[in-house]
């Protein structure tokens, strides 16, 4: 049996991949803030292999306990592959430098940054010898390397995402213990962070218009779509050969 711990799970790309997964039989343990019309309807249609834990991943306090709730849910299970998903993200505050709210761009490293760098780290330490195979599957983005105006923030912590993954990933290969870690470009998906971006003050977000024309000319993937070649991808015998990849050119 195979498990996946993915984090954002109740709406977007979260909630798609966690439908995915357990219509072929994955167990799934979601973690957001809370449960969402879309996370009930899969739950009552795949009862039994989905797991709701409810967690706001802007407060550190509550990340302590996250991972050990996660594991507990599928203990007694026989796993062959165990899966760490950290997909929760936030592209708030759009901002130029100087002016971004201090208490949004701290829920904004919470989020995008501290909470999988915790959560990478307790799921490798208190897994091991749950399964043979585990894999660490950060959600990043191609801002990690782009420089936009108005996402000074948002970058910032995609970049250090994909940096702490290198590191995890290397310390895996030296551990040897069959463990990988990839951190992952799901390309521009049509989700609600994406209404965000739309929305954004063009002052702050001088690209605001290509964003506009993505969704006008159908520029963006589907969140389903997405979700399927991510899955695909993560159970791929090639998982963990490139560390930092993008779905849209990866070859697993």
């Amino acid at each position: 049996m195979n498990a996946v711990i993915l984090t954002g799970a109740s709406r977007g790309l979260g909630l798609a991949l966690a439908t995915d997964l357990a219509l072929a039989g994955t167990t799934v343990v979601g973690v957001a803030r809370k449960e969402s019309e879309g996370w009930c309807a899969l739950a009552a249609r795949c009862p039994g292999s989905v797991h709701f834990i409810a967690a706001d991943l802007s407060s550190a306090g509550a990340l302590s306990a996250l991972m050990p709730a996660a594991l507990a849910a599928l203990s007694g299970q026989r796993l062959r592959t165990l899966a760490l998903i950290n997909n929760a993200g936030v592209v708030t505050p759009v901002a130029r430098v100087g002016e971004a709210d201090p208490a949004q761009t701290a829920a904004a490293l919470h989020i995008n940054l501290l909470a999988p760098m915790v959560l990478t780290g307790d799921f490798i330490r208190l897994s091991e010898g749950l399964a043979d195979d585990r894999r660490v599957l950060n959600i990043s983005s191609g801002a990690a390397v782009k420089t936009l105006p108005g996402w000074a923030v948002y970058g910032a912590t995609k970049a250090g995402l994909d940096h702490y993954t290198r590191h995890a990933a290397a310390e895996a290969a030296q551990r040897g213990k069959g463990l990988r870690v990839v951190s992952l470009y799901p390309g521009v998906v049509d989700t609600d962070m994406q209404a965000t971006i739309r929305s954004s003050d063009p002052d702050a977000f001088p690209d605001r218009p290509a964003f506009e024309a993505l969704k006008r000319d159908g520029g963006l993937a589907s969140p389903a779509d997405t979700a399927r070649r991510i899955v695909t991808y993560l159970f791929a015998p090639s998982f963990g050969s490139t560390p930092v990849d993008d779905i849209r050119t990866a070859s697993a």
